[in-house]
């Protein structure tokens, strides 16, 4: 008998978004690490800033890599995840403050941080959204 793969209530499906998130930042620190000059390239770092700009990407590959790890064993267990999620929205409207910021600084084009910015608050709110539910529900079944 194989098992039903839709969870069997609301909280258990919210609670199942946990590790999913979990891997998609995992993939988000892996590519960050494997290609630094790519990513930075990708949010409009000029081609004379790119070897500047590594060791950030690759502090962001880290900042990824431990919210995916944060989020995975959370789940495994049995937390609601909430506070990873939390962490995850938190990262990401940072993100986009520092986007903002770098082109303020004249080191991004304006066009280019912007899009950027839009980018990482697309995060911003369902991840919000989600960490809230997450407590919620967590309380709820205390």
């Amino acid at each position: 008998m194989t098992q039903d793969p839709i969870p069997a209530s609301p909280s258990a499906a919210l609670r199942s978004s946990v590790p999913l998130l979990g891997v998609l930042r995992l993939g988000i620190g892996g590519w960050c690490a494997l290609r630094p000059r790519h990513v930075a390239a990708g949010v409009g770092v000029s081609d004379e800033q790119l070897d500047a700009a590594v060791p950030y990407v690759r502090a962001l590959a880290l900042r990824e890599l431990v919210l995916a790890a944060g989020a995975i064993v959370a789940y495994r267990r049995g937390s609601s995840g909430a506070f990873w999620v939390g962490a995850m929205a938190a990262s990401d409207a940072f993100d986009a403050l520092v986007y903002e910021l770098l082109a303020e600084l004249g080191t991004l084009e304006r066009a280019q941080a912007r899009r950027a910015t839009m980018v990482a608050l697309t995060g911003v709110l369902p991840e919000s959204i989600t960490a809230v539910a997450l407590a919620r529900t967590a309380r709820a079944d205390d």
